[in-house]
């Protein structure tokens, strides 16, 4: 079966931005802020595209998608992020449905209708560990379809006032390099499911036995809403640094990781390291220096 990757970078339509940008020139202020901008590529180009470039299996198709209203000087920096990248392609459209934009290549993934394949999502600001596609090639090889896989164990990257910091987090069906087999027939994309719900009826494989991903809470997570550009502290973000305190009372000594999730990253991501990975999630507390 073939494997396909999929990331939303900035894309202008309801399964991404919600009922906070209604229209295009909402996008511009908001979605397409030059402060939220610089965080998002800062991610993409650090974070997320290395751990695509560093997978130990490149036979995959990976496919990024975004909006043609984006700002140009966006689209040429998002050709310059994926040079070099045989495996990956950008689409760029005008719908505002992530199933009719991506309608063409889920078609594509199938052979015309004629075979199943198997399709991950991704966010541009996450990671999925070096040996994923690996995982989940062999995973797939005996599933059939409409089953989900999901590795649930991975490492959560968050900002705690002025410091980033690293923990173990597990979370069944969790969004990041969440998969499904499709039907030949099938062309729902892996954003357009309810993950959650979806696996409380139809199969799922899940295998927690390794760290499979790198969860980044920071400063412009769509999650945290459109009220501010940059979210420092309030909602989600304390909420975050608050429970992993609470798992981790080290933390409000001023430990910034943990031996386990050190270890997991090691694992996980041998290209890089713990203290590389927060000064990347650090860096996003001051756009303005990544412009």
């Amino acid at each position: 079966m073939k494997i396909y990757g999929h990331c939303r970078f900035s894309f202008f339509g309801q399964t991404d931005t919600g009922r906070a940008v209604g229209s295009v020139e909402d996008a511009r202020a908001l979605l397409w802020n030059k402060d939220r901008m610089a965080v998002r590529f800062h991610l993409l180009e650090n974070l997320m595209l290395p751990s695509i470039r560093n997978q130990t299996d490149q036979g995959f198709e990976f496919v990024i998608v975004t909006s043609v209203e984006m700002p140009e000087a966006y689209h040429d920096r998002l050709d310059r992020a994926i040079g070099g990248m045989k495996n990956a392609r950008i689409v760029r459209t005008g719908e505002r449905d992530i199933g009719r934009a991506l309608k063409a290549v889920m078609v594509e993934a199938s052979d015309g209708r004629e075979a199943p394949a198997v399709h991950f999502r991704i966010d541009d600001d996450d990671a999925v560990c070096a040996g994923y596609v690996d995982r989940l090639r062999a995973a797939a090889a005996g599933l059939r379809p409409t089953t989900l896989v999901t590795f649930s164990t991975g490492v959560l990257g968050f900002t705690d006032g002025d410091a980033a910091r690293h923990r173990a987090f597990n979370k069944h069906s969790i969004a990041i390099g969440l998969a499904r087999i499709n039907a030949p027939a099938d062309t729902r994309t892996p954003f357009q499911i309810q993950h959650r719900a979806y696996a409380q009826k139809n199969p799922v494989y899940a295998d927690p036995t390794f760290p499979a991903y790198h969860y980044t809470r920071h400063t412009t997570n769509n999650t945290n809403g459109y009220d501010h550009t940059v979210h420092r502290s309030g909602g989600v973000v304390d909420i975050v640094a608050a429970n992993s305190r609470k798992v981790h009372p080290e933390f409000a000594e001023g430990a910034v990781t943990t031996d386990e999730a050190e270890r997991m990253i090691a694992e996980a991501f041998p290209y890089t390291d713990g203290p590389a990975l927060r000064a990347i999630i650090a860096a996003t507390l001051t756009p303005e220096a990544l412009q």
